[in-house]
């Protein structure tokens, strides 16, 4: 470890050749420092056998927001070999334009080759550090993209699809699940680093300084949907409460963002998106329980992303071994989760369609009461319009004027006032409320 950024390549090969503790062999899984501004050194050795015809190598880091890695290489004591990448560099001057750090390494056969990696980072500080023969390095390299194909295509198709139902219903917890996307787009964008293939220049909003808050944002618009699907605030005041408090908190992070240090920002959100989310699991199971079985497919939604996080930590922490399932748990758990979300709108569209059919069901019924109360009455009862005219009429109004039925009636439609207002001064008053009030 290197807390002051001082020590240089020669200041480390002297205490190694001195044999002075300043390594340490590490046989666990993944190295793991969390949030540090630290700069930390690694070595190991490389011998390809005399007769050994692949010796073309391919060191990865796959840590592509990582802040710069040096790479020394040392032969017989001498430096013989030193390159860079990292995050702000230039993509030109990489060995490979992928978004992880790489450099090829071609070390002579029969000789030892000593790989120094000087690596600093402000965003979380794991070294999963892999060195891939060409050959099975452009396969992994293969499967790797199409699968961050795969997962990106699918977020912006369900982004997509739902822009147009959030246009279409103008539901607000549509439009809350649109901006919630957009937010997890831009995380994914920026987390991948794959803009800087799209674009000459980063830009800023899909600049890692910013990430922090992207997953602010995304957590903001992620609880304002819950709150909007799950009707905390019509049917639950304790739910709501919770979520509400959830939010002031998420506007309370984002203001002290600005004058908290990068690392400590990006720790703390961390750690609030992990209770989060056991808070939306709780959230949400009680809503399901209780009260609104929409909820249901958000639940999973939760509970399915915490798990592809928490697997990804196992990993991380060396439980689990790094490969390809394990690396991209959190991106499938966050695609998996979207996908359920849809599902849970979804819910909620079929649940305020049947709503609204079954007070429309509802109020035909009372349509077709009111009607038959109407027709069976044995006042007399209509309706006339401002000139006069019978607008309705009961089948009683229609015999005491003399006609056999309602349709007879509205079919010779007669002046109402001089049908049924004998008395002149009668006639003259209704006329005149008629021109007052209508």
């Amino acid at each position: 470890e290197d807390p002051e950024h001082a020590l240089s390549i020669g200041d480390i090969m002297a205490a190694d050749d001195e044999g002075d503790g300043a390594f340490t062999r590490h046989t666990g899984g993944v190295l793991n420092f969390g949030y540090t501004e630290s700069a930390y050194w690694t070595r190991f050795d490389l011998k390809p056998n005399a007769g050994n015809d692949s010796r073309r190598y391919i060191l990865e880091l796959a840590l592509p927001l990582v802040d710069e890695v040096r790479l020394y290489l040392v032969r017989n004591g001498k430096v013989v070999d030193q390159r860079r990448a990292g995050y702000e560099g230039d993509w030109a001057d990489r060995d490979l334009a992928v978004p992880n750090p790489t450099f090829r390494l071609e070390p002579p056969p029969g000789e030892t080759t000593r790989v120094y990696l000087r690596i600093t980072n402000t965003n979380t500080f794991r070294l999963p550090i892999s060195l891939w023969h060409t050959d099975a390095y452009i396969q992994k390299v293969s499967v790797d993209e199409a699968v961050r194909g795969i997962l990106l295509g699918s977020v912006l198709a369900i982004l997509a699809y739902n822009l147009f139902v959030a246009v279409s219903v103008r539901e607000r917890s549509n439009v809350y699940y649109v901006l919630y996307l957009v937010s997890a787009v831009v995380f994914i964008a920026t987390e991948q680093v794959h803009v800087v293939q799209l674009f000459d220049e980063r830009p800023a909003i899909l600049n890692k300084e910013n990430l922090h808050f992207t997953i602010i944002m995304t957590w903001f618009w992620g609880l304002l949907m819950a709150r909007s699907l799950l009707e905390t605030k019509e049917r639950s005041a304790d739910l709501d409460r919770v979520i509400m408090l959830c939010l002031y908190c998420i506007v309370a992070t984002f203001v002290l963002s600005f004058f908290l240090p990068y690392h400590t920002a990006m720790e703390w959100i961390v750690l609030a998106s992990i209770l989060l989310s056991v808070i939306m699991i709780v959230v949400s199971y009680l809503s399901w329980r209780y009260y609104n079985p929409a909820a249901r497919a958000y639940f999973f939604a939760w509970t399915l992303a915490l798990v592809g996080f928490g697997i990804y930590a196992l990993t991380v922490m060396g439980y689990l071994p790094l490969n390809m399932y394990t690396s991209y748990a959190p991106q499938l758990g966050l695609t998996l989760q979207i996908v359920l979300f849809s599902f849970a709108l979804a819910d909620r569209i079929k649940q305020v369609q049947g709503e609204a059919l079954n007070w429309s069901q509802r109020a035909l019924a009372n349509l077709r009461r009111y009607q038959s109360l109407f027709d069976n009455a044995i006042e007399g009862v209509f309706q006339m319009s401002l000139q006069r005219r019978f607008v309705t009429a009961n089948p009683a109004i229609a015999r005491m004027i003399g006609y056999n039925s309602s349709r007879e009636l509205l079919k010779h439609n007669p002046d109402v006032l001089e049908t049924c207002f004998v008395d002149e001064r009668v006639r003259r008053l209704v006329i005149g409320q008629l021109e007052t009030t209508g």
